[in-house]
């Protein structure tokens, strides 16, 4: 599932590809990803304009256009398997493609997604910023950067595990499954803890973690985002997610874990990320 870094690479692709390129055509099919016509909207308004900037908040992408049917902005969000990939105007088009933008210099910018998770969402370009989805989202860490005092204070208001309470998007924007458990290990943090008692410096070094987290995975170069369920289509370049059964690669001495919370499977080192 694409996290803050993903999302954030997302964008900066999105931004090479479509800056400055007319759009001849764009077309949709009528899947689940568009909401309430913005299929047609989409179909209809885009052809003839040009990205003017690409933003993100926590996980969700958002997409200024200028045209001559005035600004529009789309709101996208990836969900579990979206992702935007950049293609020759020959070459057939990739699996599970459902929208594309032809480019006037020939390309074609596809957005595929085989489980339809994701949405876009057709906006005046003025309203993108003041929409509920992004109202809702608590700070990010790459633009806003974590306050562990804050992050600490509002920790101790719940009781849930701290691994699920990260993954609250009004806690922090962008943090999901992957980047909350590469934090907790970073930290040295049982995933299973309750929030509430974790201590000022335990929290702290949760930031730290997931600072620490991100910065890896976005010094790793990307043409366009691959997911580790592609069926070796990339490597795991994690620590611990997805390695349970592995040798831990702190302490050498422990196996990595897994155990469920809050339906997420959740990685760790028993001997570095004790319970207790």
């Amino acid at each position: 599932m694409p996290e803050l870094p993903e999302v954030e690479q997302a964008a900066s692709t999105l931004r090479r590809w479509l800056e400055g390129a007319p759009i001849a055509r764009a077309r949709a099919a009528p899947t689940r990803l568009f909401r309430a016509g913005g299929r047609l909207l989409f179909q209809r308004l885009l052809p003839g304009s040009r990205l003017e900037g690409v933003d993100r908040r926590g996980k969700i992408l958002l997409l200024s256009f200028a045209g001559a049917s005035g600004k529009v902005g789309l709101l996208c969000h990836l969900g579990m398997t979206g992702k935007w990939v950049h293609r020759p105007s020959s070459a057939d088009p990739p699996a599970h493609a459902h929208v594309r933008l032809e480019l006037e210099g020939g390309a074609v910018v596809h957005y595929t997604d085989p489980r339809l998770f994701g949405r876009i969402e057709v906006h005046r370009d003025a309203d993108l910023l003041a929409l509920p989805a992004v109202l809702a989202l608590g700070p990010d860490p790459l633009l806003d950067g974590i306050d562990p005092e804050v992050l600490h204070a509002r920790l101790a208001k719940t009781r849930r595990p701290v691994k699920a309470a990260l993954l609250d998007q009004a806690l922090l924007a962008g943090v999901g499954n992957i980047y909350a458990t590469e934090a907790l290990f970073h930290a040295g943090i049982h995933p299973g803890r309750a929030a509430s008692g974790l201590s000022r410096a335990e929290v702290a070094r949760i930031a730290v973690g997931i600072d620490a987290a991100m910065a890896a995975a976005l010094a790793r170069p990307v043409e366009e985002i691959a997911y580790l369920s592609e069926g070796g289509h990339v490597g795991n370049p994690f620590l611990v997610y997805d390695r349970a059964g592995e040798r831990c690669p702190r302490c050498k001495r422990g196996t990595i874990e897994a155990l469920t919370i809050g339906g997420r499977t959740s990685a760790f080192c028993g001997r570095c990320q004790r319970a207790g």
